[in-house]
């Protein structure tokens, strides 16, 4: 069963010679099922009764989903049913919850900027003493959203109320975490995760619009950047995973390097990264299989660890303004990349785009 309609993962799992069962409200289209047959059933995923129905129907060897915040939890729901391992409910919590998540790290010794929580009812004058030792800038953004949503930087106190409105807007749950901005470079790290072991498969370098809306513009691999500093990010990051005891799957910590060389979270996710970085830019960069890996640990198998080709550099670029379509010209015209892949364009908007899922298109480039 795949939740969701990634085409990478159906793709993947087609060409494993699984008979896939794809349920959502929008079918996959045609050119990825690669000549395989794929039922497609039309399906709230959130209505966990009647997907635990039709899952009973079909008795599948497994459930997956890689990219989606929003299928992880009936994913996990349905493994449980199954009796498949997999992440505990405290752990999904704490890795869709960004101050239980900061919290947890914080307690496990992980270092951490000062933070706090925020709600409707929170009241300006009590925050503005706790927030008191607190070092601006600050980043607002809501505990349970993903793609830059609601999230928004603060330079001085007098922006503090509006910025606090905008991003509950976000949240589901209305709630919000503050905390102290972290200075320097944006890194994610792609990685596996089976019976507590885990291996980092990836680093990622961003680069985002910046403040205030921090909207991501381009993704590289492998991130440039010593082989001291990926060994501290390696042990760093697993003992983050031990501190949120998770177990199997994806896992997609993001992170700073601050110029002093401190690693800070700013959250980890149990999902590949979204924008095609877990699905088509690591395998590409990397030679690892991440999708079929996924797709294994889902049906409760070791994943193969095995790279299918060397390191190699790849990139993926977004969108958003008539700057990036130039780049894009240059990139195509210059003999040392080839266009791995290309989306259509979508009309550059006449207002500013403010988070990840209103950028109008992308591409995959991989350096020759």
């Amino acid at each position: 069963m795949i939740l969701g309609t990634n085409e990478p993962l159906l793709t993947r799992a087609c060409e494993m010679d699984f008979e896939v069962h794809c349920f959502g409200l929008t079918p996959p289209p045609k050119d990825s099922y690669q000549g395989k047959p794929v039922y497609f059933h039309e399906q709230n995923i959130l209505d966990y009764d009647n997907l635990w129905q039709e899952c009973q129907k079909l008795n599948p060897v497994g459930v997956a989903s890689v990219c989606s915040e929003l299928a992880m939890r009936p994913m996990h729901f349905l493994l449980r049913k199954l009796g498949i391992p997999c992440n505990s409910i405290e752990t999904e919590q704490k890795t869709t919850n960004k101050y239980l998540m900061r919290s947890t790290l914080q307690d496990a010794g992980l270092d951490s900027p000062k933070f706090a929580l925020v709600t409707p009812k929170t009241l300006m004058e009590e925050l503005a003493v706790t927030i008191s030792d607190f070092v601006f800038p600050l980043i607002i953004k809501p505990i349970d959203s993903s793609a830059s949503r609601g999230v928004l930087k603060i330079d001085s106190l007098e922006d503090l109320a509006n910025s606090i409105e905008y991003s509950l807007k976000w949240s589901k749950e209305k709630r919000c975490i503050l905390e102290e901005f972290i200075e320097g470079q944006e890194y994610s790290g792609e990685s596996i995760a089976y019976k507590g072991e885990y291996k980092l498969l990836a680093i990622t370098e961003k680069t985002t619009t910046g403040a205030p809306f921090f909207v991501e513009k381009a993704h590289r691999q492998p991130a440039d950047l010593s082989s001291n500093m990926v060994n501290k990010i390696e042990d760093t990051l697993y003992k983050a995973f031990k501190a949120l005891n998770i177990e199997y799957g994806a896992i997609h910590p993001e992170f700073r390097i601050t110029p002093d060389g401190r690693i800070l979270f700013m959250e980890i996710a149990t999902r590949m990264g979204g924008g095609h970085i877990g699905t088509e830019l690591t395998p590409l960069s990397s030679g690892y299989d991440f999708v079929g890996m996924v797709i294994s640990v889902c049906c409760g198998e070791k994943p193969d660890l095995t790279k299918k080709h060397e390191t190699r550099a790849a990139e993926v670029h977004y969108f958003i303004t008539r700057e990036d379509i130039k780049l894009f010209e240059e990139i195509k015209n210059n003999k040392s990349y080839n266009i791995y892949f290309a989306s259509d364009i979508s009309q550059i908007p006449q207002i500013e785009v403010k988070n990840n899922i209103d950028r109008l298109g992308y591409y995959i480039a991989v350096k020759n």
